[in-house]
């Protein structure tokens, strides 16, 4: 076959793959988004897997049996799932109820806005009681604010309940967590199966670090968080500490949204600017100490992602599984730029998701 001929061919055949790629991509991704009901549980039972399994190497090094060391597993899984869940519908519950308070608040704040700026109350004249005041509550009942804080964590309430498809897929993936070397030594020839079974090792190896080093630096984010709004006495310190845990899986956004949300409600709550601006500089010092020294130096290169692949998984992920799709986003795409990073036909991908 003449040179040309085959290098014609070669670029067709990549202008095909590529093709085809994309028409895969678009065909996972409807896939993935019409049966998110049963995938998103299955996704989280994965990641999990991977936090789980250093626990369940230290019960089976004590001599515990492995099938008892993976109930042992499940149970505490299930009791935190639990917990959270319980504390998350506790708070939201008496944040409805106790946002009300902040209403007189936040009339004399606007008020005060609308002098400064000399803005005419007649722009908010229908929304103006007998006595001048704002009655911004009343305004937002066709809304209902009850309803848009409760759906606004019903997708996450929802899953916290639905525990059992978790832990059902949990308890499979953990029972066979090892048999894919012995299957891989049975399907292969000797060689194949161990260059494999190291390309598989290695992929497992970077997932569980980097899994385990961000949800280790999100605990230590979350308690913080919620010890210094407990000394302060910001109401509902429980669930801003919940909530800086989940949200520092999201770069960048996700600490913004951390801090701005107890800073709102410590705003609208205390009278002293003082106590205002030394919870802030506490707060902000914990994401920026975090952020900038601790975290690059324990997850290291594993979050080695562009900005855009960041906002991109972020929209894509939110879109196709809601609130926990944006909690997901970033694992899974560190996860892929992993695998992809590990396979030489899709090294050249995963150095373009990089982002150095």
């Amino acid at each position: 076959m003449p040179k040309n001929t085959r290098e014609a061919m070669l670029r067709e055949n990549r202008i095909i793959i590529a093709l085809l790629g994309i028409i895969t991509a678009i065909a996972i991704g409807f896939v993935l988004y019409n049966v998110r009901s049963i995938v998103l549980p299955f996704a989280l039972a994965v990641f999990i897997s991977y936090i789980l399994n250093p626990l369940i190497d230290f019960f089976e090094d004590r001599h515990v049996p492995k099938f008892l060391s993976i109930i042992l597993a499940l149970f505490i899984t299930f009791l935190l799932f639990n917990l959270v869940g319980l504390l998350i519908y506790t708070s939201i519950k008496s944040f409805t109820v106790e946002f009300p308070r902040y209403e007189a608040r936040f009339n004399m704040f606007l008020n005060h806005f609308m002098q400064f700026f000399n803005i005419p109350p007649e722009i908010f004249k229908s929304e103006m009681n007998v006595q001048g005041k704002l009655n911004w509550l009343e305004s937002l009942q066709g809304l209902s604010l009850q309803k848009v804080i409760l759906n606004t964590m019903g997708s996450i309430l929802n899953f916290l309940s639905n525990t059992f498809l978790v832990l059902l897929f949990l308890l499979f993936i953990l029972i066979g967590r090892k048999q894919i070397t012995v299957k891989l030594h049975t399907a292969f020839e000797p060689e194949t199966a161990l260059k494999i079974s190291g390309i598989i090792n290695n992929i497992n190896r970077q997932i569980q670090k980097y899994l385990l080093a961000k949800t280790l630096i999100s605990l230590v984010t979350g308690f913080l968080f919620f010890i210094i709004l407990l000394l302060f006495d910001v109401q509902f310190a429980m669930i801003w500490g919940i909530l800086a845990f989940l949200l520092n899986f999201i770069p960048n956004v996700g600490s913004i949204i951390a801090t701005f949300l107890p800073l709102s409600v410590a705003f609208l709550q205390f009278e002293s600017i003082s106590t205002l601006l030394w919870l802030a500089l506490l707060l902000i010092g914990i994401q920026f100490v975090i952020g900038n020294l601790l975290d690059p130096r324990i997850v290291g290169s594993s979050l080695n992602l562009s900005p855009l692949v960041v906002l991109f998984s972020l929209i894509f992920w939110g879109w196709l599984w809601g609130i926990i799709g944006m909690f997901l986003a970033v694992p899974i795409m560190v996860i892929i730029k992993i695998v992809f990073e590990n396979i030489e036909g899709l090294r050249p991908i995963g150095v373009m998701m990089s982002a150095r």
